[in-house]
């Protein structure tokens, strides 16, 4: 099944590196747009800092990580896909409209810990997009 994560999502998998985080790597297939990287990227020193890996372990890890997450091009994102997004968050977080959008364009589900954009998009009748803890109870992980 596939699904689009946040990148709160993934810098969590980043800095924990926990057992059933590897499972959904392995299980799951991901898709990001490529604003992640701009994201992950500014936060970086603290993804480093709370990490328990050594760097080399660190760096390893990050690697299997990235190489199971697809990336997709912001321009390839439908403007009509962006502007349903805007409508369902724009006012509530502008940054987040692109992981909608390519949920909204994929026909998948959006994962995320923010759950001010959750109860927006849920209020507007949205209903593919979960919160990190629902995914993991949803799908047993």
């Amino acid at each position: 099944m596939r699904f689009v994560f946040d990148a709160n999502i993934l810098m969590a998998i980043l800095i924990s590196d926990r057992a059933y985080h590897r499972v959904i790597l392995q299980t799951v297939d991901i898709i990001s747009p490529d604003f992640v990287l701009t994201e992950i990227d500014k936060y970086s020193p603290l993804i480093i800092s709370k990490t328990k890996l050594s760097w080399q372990e660190h760096m390893l890890f990050a690697q299997s990580v990235f190489a199971a997450i697809t990336i997709i091009p912001r321009y390839l994102i439908e403007a009509e896909s962006i502007a349903e997004a805007t409508e369902l968050i724009g006012e509530t977080d502008p940054k987040d409209i692109s992981y909608l959008a390519l949920a909204i364009q994929t026909n998948t589900i959006l994962v995320t810990r923010d759950k001010p954009i959750v109860e927006a998009a849920r209020k507007l009748g949205f209903r593919r997009i979960l919160l990190f803890d629902e995914f993991l109870q949803q799908f047993a992980f």
